[in-house]
């Protein structure tokens, strides 16, 4: 006789587009077996959701060809909603400009910038045309669209800041500079466009971030936390694993995502890694959870208590 309770059981795949499901951001392909697994998984019922640093617009394509039908969150978590269901109230987090424009023109920061763009959900300025950017973000394709940025006419409450950076730029230097300086403006991430191109940059308002939009998921959807999968492979993802429960990365992740996550592929997202791995994961899901389970005991463990004999003292 079949489990009642198994039968019923859903999993949340939470993924990142760029650099994870895609295999190439410019052109939005995915490898043949990641477009399989995804669409298998949802045909069981499970939970399939994207978090992305891009807006709706370029997100939308990939969204409709895999077939998906759960909560997407946008700009890495500052648009949060439901194309699949009308009655889904959305949650949109907006910027103060005066703030951004104050970060934008720290020298620091001035310095490492080739391009920008101030966007909502429906409008974009953008500083200057570049395809490379255009490609991964679809400007042209919001409702308002200009070629500059005009200060006069910007709305005063953007939802996010994109800004292209030198391919020079130390990706880890400038994002902790950001963190430090700036850290009670906004929310700062940074991820790849595809191989070979400069860094972006992005900026939100306080309190947005991946991993939130993931335990936003797991209400409404009611999945236990356990059975909470996270792929991921740069650093504006970092908060999903916090927060699921098992942390994927395919062989491409930045080194601090491999050191997050409970499985490290060998496949690339090139190679369909986010393919390889669902298909793994469906088979044998309680595997997996077991893993989490333990880096999660393990990651609870390590945060020991130190000893007011372990400062230091100035006397010695």
């Amino acid at each position: 006789m079949e489990n009642n309770n198994e039968k019923k059981r859903r999993f949340l795949i939470a993924l990142d587009l760029d650099g994870t499901l895609l295999a190439d951001s410019a052109n939005g392909t995915m490898h043949p077996k990641t477009e399989e697994a995804i669409k298998k998984a949802v045909s069981q019922g499970h939970i399939v959701s994207i978090i992305t640093g891009r807006p709706w617009r370029s997100t939308k394509p990939i969204y409709e060809k895999l077939g998906l039908n759960a909560i997407v969150g946008n700009y890495n978590g500052a648009h949060i909603h439901n194309p699949s269901d009308p009655f889904f109230i959305p949650t949109i987090s907006y910027l103060d400009l005066n703030e951004v424009l104050y970060i934008l023109g720290d020298k620091k920061v001035a310095n490492e910038i080739t391009n920008y763009a101030i966007e909502g959900p429906d409008w974009v300025q953008l500083k200057h045309r570049d395809p490379n950017l255009e490609k991964v973000f679809n400007f042209n394709q919001a409702t308002k669209f200009r070629e500059e940025i005009a200060l006069e006419k910007l709305p005063l409450k953007p939802t996010g800041i994109i800004f292209d950076c030198k391919t020079t730029t130390n990706v880890v230097d400038l994002l902790t500079y950001l963190k430090r300086r700036y850290g009670d403006l906004g929310e700062f991430s940074s991820w790849s466009k595809g191989d070979g191109l400069s860094p972006i940059f992005d900026i939100t308002s306080i309190g947005v971030g991946k991993g939130k939009v993931i335990s936003l998921i797991m209400r409404y959807y009611n999945i236990d936390i356990d059975d909470t999968v996270v792929i991921g492979d740069s650093f504006n993802d970092a908060s999903m694993y916090e927060v699921g429960n098992v942390g994927v990365a395919p062989a491409n992740a930045e080194p601090y995502i491999k050191q997050l996550s409970t499985v490290v592929m060998k496949e690339t997202n090139k190679e369909g890694a986010v393919g390889y791995f669902i298909e793994s994961f469906l088979k044998n899901p309680d595997k997996y959870i077991k893993l989490g389970k333990k880096r999660q005991e393990k990651n609870r463990d390590n945060l020991q208590i130190v000893k007011a004999d372990n400062f230091y003292n100035e006397e010695e």
